[in-house]
């Protein structure tokens, strides 16, 4: 009995061994298989995972922030020749109502010219300078274009830093318990408030430039010629080509 029980012993070890090791031998190919699976089923996310690790935080402006909105200041100065100047201003007050637009101010000689500032809404600017042009015939036409983006945008950044200044310093004032300390703060309080002031007054001007549009509208009346008139005007257009010739 004794030298079957020496026998079955290590028989029975190195069979348990070798079931030991083919079970763990199994697990780990099964483990590896599952993460090979895993890997094919989603190719798009370790990629992601990646990117997000390397820019932490990283977040993408929007378009409207990437693109700011230009602030742009139109003027134009118009002159057309007209027959009858008082038909003419009648037209033109009737584009400048129908475009919700005003007049500035207005003045002119009589019988001879009139001219009107006019200011009308950016989004209706093309289409009055258009109508203001048909009143009848253009004599002269010139446009200036400001791009006050820039300038907007810097004043804005400075008044939001002054007014934290002063919010800080507001605080202080009222933290303050010296007649000598409360002064010297207040004269401070006082040059803040001023620089705020002058910054807010541009940019309301700013503002109003460009939510409405300049048009400087001038009419001058056509001089009509008589019969001799035109005889006489012919005369000088023979002379005149006596001595200039068109290239």
């Amino acid at each position: 009995m004794k030298m079957l029980k020496k026998l079955f012993l290590p028989a029975l070890l190195t069979a348990q061994f070798l079931l030991t090791g083919c079970a763990a031998f199994h697990s780990h190919d099964e483990q590896d298989s599952g993460y090979a699976m895993m890997e094919m089923a989603s190719p798009a996310a370790s990629p992601m995972m990646m990117r997000s690790k390397a820019a932490p935080g990283h977040i993408n402006q929007p378009m409207a922030d990437q693109q700011a909105e230009r602030k742009l200041i139109k003027r134009s100065w118009l002159t057309v020749k007209v027959k009858d100047l008082s038909s003419a201003e009648q037209q033109a007050k009737q584009v400048i109502e129908k475009h919700q637009g005003y007049i500035q101010n207005t003045h002119g000689e009589q019988d001879k010219s009139f001219n009107l500032s006019i200011r009308v809404p950016q989004n209706a600017y093309s289409n009055a300078l258009a109508e203001l042009r048909s009143i009848g015939e253009l004599a002269s036409e010139n446009e200036s274009v400001e791009d006050v983006t820039t300038e907007f945008i810097d004043n804005q950044a400075r008044l939001d830093n002054l007014y934290k200044l002063r919010e800080r310093i507001q605080n202080l004032l009222n933290r303050a318990d010296r007649v000598e300390e409360i002064l010297k703060i207040e004269r401070e309080l006082n040059r803040i408030q001023s620089e705020i002031d002058r910054l807010e007054g541009r940019m309301k001007y700013l503002n109003s430039q460009v939510d409405y549009a300049s048009i400087d509208f001038n009419a001058q009346k056509q001089t009509t010629y008589g019969p001799l008139g035109y005889f006489f005007m012919g005369i000088w257009w023979g002379v005149e080509k006596l001595f200039i010739w068109d290239n």
